[in-house]
């Protein structure tokens, strides 16, 4: 029994550990984690709006509007990418609702709003986007089919179903990474 007691004493002569942070030490992190998500929300934004311009540009060079089928498929891929950004742009707004100088309830609060926002876009509508995205470049293939040859065709089908899977998995990396970011924000209490 000696053994146990030996245990017992040194559990006993343990100093409990103080391992919550300071509150300027989660403040600092929270802030941290804000900048990176505005900085995110910034690239999303511009590789968004420069695909949109060069969808756009490209819509105007061909002539898309003469040709029904085209003028849909493009129509749908550059209203989806428009959609997405104004969903970049509301996000950008409620994050800046997500101010750092107000009590810790009430920042906890903001933070939980914008974390289900963001959660209802990444779960939602980013989807549903980029499979009607998807749709628009499928229709586009029978234009694409009847214009150009049968190898360049064909590496259009396979470069931008290849794209759009590479792109989809990145997108899934890249949402995982901004939960937890988020999730951090919502659990500051």
């Amino acid at each position: 029994m000696k053994t146990f007691e030996d245990l017992q004493n040194i559990w006993d002569q343990q100093t409990e550990s103080d391992t919550k942070p300071a509150a300027v030490e989660i403040i600092k992190k929270a802030e941290a984690h804000t900048k990176k998500i505005k900085r995110n929300h910034f690239w999303t934004r511009a590789i968004l709006s420069l695909t949109s311009l060069i969808l756009i540009l490209y819509y105007i060079w061909v002539g898309a509007y003469k040709n029904t089928l085209f003028n849909v498929g493009l129509c749908i891929m550059i209203t989806m990418l428009l959609f997405r950004i104004i969903l970049e742009w509301i996000s950008m707004e409620k994050l800046k609702n997500l101010k750092s100088d107000v009590s810790l309830i009430e920042y906890s609060k903001l933070a939980q709003q914008f974390y289900q926002w963001r959660k209802k876009i990444h779960y939602i509508f980013t989807p549903v986007v980029y499979l009607i995205y998807i749709a628009g470049f499928t229709i586009l293939l029978p234009i694409f089919k009847e214009n150009f040859s049968n190898g360049f065709y064909l590496y259009i089908v396979i470069s931008g179903f290849g794209f759009f899977l590479i792109f989809g998995l990145l997108m899934i990396k890249i949402i995982k990474k901004e939960i937890q970011l988020l999730s951090f924000l919502k659990n500051i209490s």
